[in-house]
């Protein structure tokens, strides 16, 4: 399949100031100087292919896990879904920034989140510099000029949205600035970041000649995005409605949930019909290792190609596995008002068993989402084998039992035209297997969570079961045929009873938008977003510390009013000192 997204070259990142310490001491973008040789189409389409590629997080100044657009640092390892991993031999300077903001003791000096910084505001800056070359073009129309700038605005938005997340008191940085020492930071910058991703909807295509692109629809949906985060639930619901009745993705095909949940993370199945905007990745021998999935280095099981020195990151919790339980009507394990009690004890796995002793896997019913999301002893580990269990781990102590299979490639695929991948470091958990930043499960999920604030109760249910419709009707894990029985029982069910209140609503809705998109970076976020991060991240670490990981979790406290956002970089600071420090910090 076509890839839009190629690595850019050496000389195109300078010009653009990549390779500077800070977004602020970037030399104005709009210097005739600089890139007044891209003030043609062709010129603008070759910044967009630059501005693209920033979706990655990967550049020259990148430090893949802490840049990585996977957001996998940020979204998945503070927010109860994942442990860091890793184990005692681990070399520090890799684990030290990610175990403090696992932690939520991250610093304004740790380096990760000044590079992540960078990361995002380089993005922007390249946006701005095709809006400059678009804006001042000499061979194209009002029209062609007007689409130019409204996909390069989408990409600024989404840089800035990525920087509002994290940080929330940002900078706003459009084309027109020049004088980056006297930028102040606005928490309020929702305005500028909504008329971005408009401007976009208004003037995208809505078909594309590359299915990587950004269309119209997929600006529609960021910009209901932005609602979400807003609580903006009445004006989210409207523009769903519309994104639901007349949305498409960029090859023109109706957004629809795919047949399968599986083929949404595999290379085979990429931009598909559920596909809104992904991150781009190939692997061949031309390219090694620039246009890989290089945020997700070794974060594969140590048995697949890893070695235990740079395997195994990002390992699911006990936590998120015990989520996949289901009851006797395949519903999550909740109580009346819709709060989890699966976690009160653990599902059986294999944490402290070698893999040369008997284990028999947990018998009870699960989600079928589990077993394409985490890998699990006795299961089939796509098509690797059967997960032999600890023998797989680098280290049970650091990580528990469970590895992560989200994004991550099969043995075929691995294989497939350019020798054996897993030989080489830089394949170690990267590939070619695409990132959904958003999908349309998504947009099904927020409607839900709109109609449970300003809308319907019964509508909301019905959203939830279309997700749940398509992980009763899609493939499961195959059989291991060794033995020829089924991997596990798998059962899951429609929510038929109506909810009862609008707290039983949204207790569900937020469990099913966790099942759905469990590892993909989103939960940290989805938990601030909900007001409720402190409560329940605080209730995670007193139960997570009892258990296997417990001595990697302790003395992790998240403080309300703080923790919420991360510090703002230091170096950024010293740089600028109008921007100001987040509170706590």
């Amino acid at each position: 399949m076509k890839k839009i997204f190629l690595f850019v070259s050496a000389a195109s990142i300078i010009l653009l100031g990549a390779c500077k310490k800070s977004f602020l001491s970037v030399p104005p973008q709009g210097n005739a100087k600089t890139i007044d040789n891209f003030y043609n189409q062709a010129g603008v389409q070759l910044l967009m292919v630059g501005a693209y590629h920033d979706l990655t997080g990967i550049d020259v100044k990148s430090t893949w896990w802490g840049t990585s657009g996977t957001n996998w640092v940020y979204g998945d390892i503070t927010s109860g879904d994942a442990y860091l991993g890793g184990s005692a031999t681990s070399p520090p300077h890799q684990v030290s920034d990610c175990f403090n903001i696992e932690n939520y003791h991250a610093l304004a000096t740790t380096g990760f989140l000044d590079d992540k910084w960078t990361a995002d505001y380089d993005g922007v800056a390249r946006a701005n510099a095709v809006i400059l070359a678009a804006t001042n073009a000499t061979d194209m129309t009002a029209a062609q000029k007007n689409e130019a700038i409204g996909e390069a605005r989408f990409l600024r938005g989404h840089f800035l949205f990525d920087a509002k997340i994290m940080w929330n008191n940002i900078p706003y940085v459009d084309e027109h600035t020049v004088n980056f020492n006297a930028l102040t930071n606005n928490a309020n910058i929702w305005p500028q970041i909504e008329a971005d991703f408009q401007f976009g909807y208004d003037n995208m295509l809505e078909t594309q000649p590359l299915a990587g692109q950004a269309n119209k629809w997929t600006a529609a949906c960021y910009l209901a995005k932005c609602y979400m985060f807003e609580q903006k639930f009445a004006q989210a619901k409207a523009l769903l409605g519309t994104i639901m009745a007349n949305g498409k993705n960029s090859q023109g095909i109706k957004y629809a949930l795919t047949t399968n949940y599986h083929d949404n993370f595999d290379v085979g199945t990429e931009n598909n019909s559920e596909s809104v905007l992904q991150i781009n990745f190939s692997a061949d021998d031309a390219s090694l290792p620039n246009n890989a999935n290089l945020g997700e280095t070794g974060t594969s099981p140590v048995g697949i190609g890893a070695d235990v020195t740079y395997g195994y990151w990002k390992q699911p919790s006990f936590n998120l596995v015990n989520a996949f339980k289901t009851d006797a009507n395949g519903l999550p394990l909740t109580d009346a008002s819709g709060n989890d009690l699966s976690n009160a004890v653990n599902m059986k796995n294999d944490d402290g068993i070698a893999s040369s002793d008997p284990f028999i896997p947990y018998q009870g019913n699960v989600d079928p989402r589990l077993d394409w999301s985490v890998g699990r002893r006795g299961v089939p580990y796509l098509d690797w084998g059967v997960d032999p269990g600890q023998s797989w781990v680098a280290d049970q102590t650091y990580g528990g039992p469970y590895i992560n299979i989200k994004n991550m490639f099969t043995q075929a695929e691995a294989t497939a035209g350019f020798g054996n991948i897993i030989n080489y470091y830089y394949y170690v958990g990267n590939s070619a297997v695409n990132y959904n930043i958003i999908r349309y499960a998504d947009v099904l999920l927020w409607a839900a969570e709109c109609e449970v604030e300003v809308g319907s109760l019964d509508q909301a249910r019905s959203f939830v079961n279309m997700v749940r419709a398509r992980a009763i009707n899609g493939a499961m894990v195959p059989i291991d045929n060794s033995s020829g029985s089924p991997s596990a029982v798998y059962h899951v069910g429609l929510y038929t009873t109506p909810w009862t209140s609008q707290a039983e609503a949204r207790n569900l809705v937020r469990y099913e938008r966790r099942l759905e998109f469990s590892m993909e970076g989103h939960r940290f976020f989805d938990l601030v977003r909900w007001g409720i991060a402190d409560t329940y991240l605080n209730a995670y670490q007193a139960t997570e510390q009892t258990r296997g990981v417990g001595s990697v979790l302790n003395g992790a406290k998240f403080v309300k009013g703080k923790n919420e956002y991360f510090p703002i970089p230091e170096q950024e600071i010293i740089l600028d000192p109008k921007l100001k420090q987040n509170p706590g910090y």
